[in-house]
């Protein structure tokens, strides 16, 4: 299992590798902060395994974008599938629900675009807490509850139709750096991702294409 996990994370970390043979990451990163930045915000859900059972995150996050190179801003991410374990309770037994939630700062960084494709790693760095919430005599209840850090690089390959949509498709790995330790359930695990968006930019160049000019 060890092996396993060890393979995966170097999956999820090696186009980073990649990226910087191909591409000066400094000067990059620097001449992209250059740019005038503009507002972003973006709905994503990831799909990954707890204790080796499908489980969907989901996040929403905010930040601002540096032309069509970089992303950088802060996100809230949490468990969206019903994951429940037995507790012990005085008198027997009760099901519980895992939460699981996290604030992540996150950078996404394109380091290939030709044509109509376009591959970015985007990396995020969280901070949360999980317990499992569960109701006893009517009244709601929880334990096991700690806090944890986690570290998810992904790497995302897209296919831009008209300039208008993104489609593609992502792998990465959440790596849990501080576990919860009360909570008996493993959170490390691949990450899996569709990705389907409207590229607003290619939209408003669309828009503005077909206005009639303005006679003189």
């Amino acid at each position: 299992m060890l092996r396993i996990r060890t393979f995966l994370f170097l999956l999820a970390v090696l186009p980073l590798t990649g990226a910087a043979q191909k591409v000066n990451l400094s000067d990059s990163l620097s001449n992209a902060f250059q740019l005038k930045p503009t507002l972003t915000a973006k709905l994503d859900t990831r799909n990954s395994f707890i204790t080796g059972n499908s489980a969907q995150v989901r996040g929403v996050k905010a930040g601002l974008s540096f032309g069509d190179r970089l992303q950088v801003g802060l996100g809230y991410n949490w468990l969206s599938t019903d994951f429940n374990q037995m507790v012990p309770t005085p008198d027997g037994t009760a099901e519980g629900r895992i939460s699981f939630w996290y604030i992540a700062p996150y950078i996404d960084y394109v380091f290939y675009r030709k044509g109509n494709w376009m591959a970015d790693i985007p990396v995020q760095l969280g901070f949360g807490r999980s317990a499992v919430n569960y109701t006893w005599q009517g009244n709601s209840k929880q334990q096991d509850k700690g806090g944890f850090i986690l570290y998810e690089p992904t790497m995302v390959i897209e296919y831009q139709v008209l300039g208008l949509i993104g489609i593609g498709g992502g792998l990465g790995y959440r790596l849990m750096l501080v576990n919860n330790r009360e909570l008996d359930q493993q959170f490390t695990s691949p990450v899996y991702q569709i990705r389907f968006r409207v590229i607003f930019s290619g939209l408003k160049q669309w828009w503005n294409d077909q206005q009639p000019e303005a006679s003189e």
